[in-house]
């Protein structure tokens, strides 16, 4: 979503969406430190270092999640 439709939204709908947000930001967190043990593990073990593209490929994602996130945060504060 964009900055302008979170302006359009209430603040209900706000809430829910940092609520959304927030759960998925912290599964994928915890997704992406589970991917990160493995890949270790892998690179140590198995001597298999093709996984760590996959490990850094993901972390692009969190960083737009955790953004999102923000904006949806500081759309609530300035209603607050």
């Amino acid at each position: 979503m964009k900055d302008e439709t979170y302006s359009k939204l209430t603040l209900e709908e706000l809430k829910a969406k940092e609520k959304t947000c927030k759960i998925s930001f912290y599964i994928t967190l915890i997704l992406q430190m589970l991917l990160a043990v493995l890949t270790i593990y892998l690179a140590i073990v198995k001597k298999q270092f093709a996984s760590i593209a996959i490990s850094l490929g993901v972390l692009p994602s969190l960083i737009f999640m955790y953004q999102n996130l923000k904006k949806v945060q500081e759309e609530l504060n300035k209603r607050i």
